[in-house]
């Protein structure tokens, strides 16, 4: 196998890597959007460390082509550190989060929200919606989004029940025992 050959496998397996690193990026936007909407957003994905050579997320990943030989023999310890813990080396203070107001108060989040309409009588996604919209004018939201809060947050931890009867889905808060 020629150099030339070898250059070109290198080249084009690289393109390969960094489309899927695009795709991933994609993906964990989505997955932040989505988590953003649902209110869970852990810490540990926010403080995720990042594989080196990675670029912020956001920002579509380019490699010059001058650059592409040089960039497959990059150390293989090398890892990826933010700019400020790079500089000050020390720990920043945590800022405000959305959900907190200028009071220090904090604001209810959806699902407690979607909660505080479920009684024992069953809704489906469509009527707790429109509930929602009734009671939280602020709040526009579509089914999908209150089908995630509903089966993603309050199901999964026993906040409500779902049952199905036919094609309809219903939910309702589970009675105390």
């Amino acid at each position: 196998m020629s150099d030339s050959e070898l250059a070109a496998q290198v080249a084009e397996k690289l393109e390969h890597t960094t489309k899927q690193i695009d795709e991933l990026h994609k993906l964990k936007t989505t997955l932040e959007e989505l988590q953003h909407h649902l209110g869970t957003r852990s810490r540990q994905t926010a403080a995720a460390p990042r594989p080196a050579g990675a670029a912020p997320p956001g920002k579509p990943v380019t490699v010059p082509a001058a650059r592409r030989a040089e960039s497959a023999a990059s150390p293989a310890g090398a890892v990826y550190m933010p700019p400020a813990t790079m500089a000050g080396g020390g720990r920043t203070r945590p800022t405000a989060t959305p959900a907190q107001g200028t009071s220090g108060q904090k604001r209810s989040t959806r699902a407690s929200r979607v909660l505080a309409l479920l009684n024992k009588q069953p809704h489906t996604v469509k009527e707790i919606t429109q509930l929602l919209a009734q009671t939280h004018p602020h709040d526009t939201t579509t089914e999908t989004i209150i089908r995630n809060t509903l089966e993603n947050t309050l199901v999964t931890k026993g906040l409500a029940h779902r049952t199905k009867q036919g094609r309809n889905v219903y939910y309702t808060r589970p009675t105390p025992n």
